[in-house]
């Protein structure tokens, strides 16, 4: 532990400096996950500051926080466990332990844009926090195949996009090049087609 890091009833404060992507802090009686972080160094007309950008593991709403570098950040430590998703319904997602079947329910609004990549029975990576599942570990990119998408316009430009539908029923946007059957490389944040799978 770095010498700037004290524990306080189990928690762990740490100085904004200290702040990384992937951490999960407490503000404000809600638990949020930090997606980014950026330190601004201080000025002669003004102080440094940290800016991160926060998801509320809650509400699943994206804010920035901001701090003075040495001010205090509640880390909350977690740990990493396989669950198994069961379903979700209109208000909650329901994670399963595999091996004690004890049963989760995390608020679905919080893990809207993770549900078109979870299939009923899988596995899934959590994070929990003080013994709970508060959030899903899943890849930055998953593989999908193309079920349908319109013929590709001749004439048109490479950057041109078209929509396609992809195996789990998601619309994106593809290139003109993309046909039904190839695998499509999709941003599981933003839902959005990165490339093109090359068939071995």
């Amino acid at each position: 532990m770095g010498q700037s890091q004290t524990e306080m009833g189990g928690a762990v404060m740490l100085t904004a400096r200290e702040v990384r992507e992937g951490l999960i802090i407490r503000r404000d009686g809600d638990l949020y996950r930090v997606t980014s972080v950026t330190l601004h160094s201080a000025t002669a007309q003004q102080g440094g500051v940290v800016r991160a950008s926060v998801r509320n593991l809650r509400t699943g709403h994206v804010t920035e926080a901001r701090w003075a570098p040495d001010e205090r950040v509640d880390d909350v430590p977690q740990e990493a466990a396989e669950l198994q998703f069961l379903y979700a319904d209109t208000d909650e997602v329901v994670l399963m332990h595999p091996e004690t079947f004890e049963q989760f329910s995390l608020p679905r609004a919080a893990l809207e844009r993770y549900l078109p990549f979870l299939k009923e029975g899988s596995m899934v990576r959590a994070w929990l926090c003080e013994g709970r599942p508060v959030d899903l570990d899943l890849p930055k990119q998953v593989p999908l195949v193309v079920t349908s998408c319109g013929a590709g316009l001749r004439g048109r430009q490479e950057n041109t996009m078209k929509e396609a539908t992809l195996e789990n029923g998601m619309v994106i946007l593809v290139p003109q090049f993309i046909q039904p059957g190839d695998t499509v490389l999709v941003n599981v944040e933003t839902g959005e087609y990165q490339e093109r799978v090359r068939r071995r």
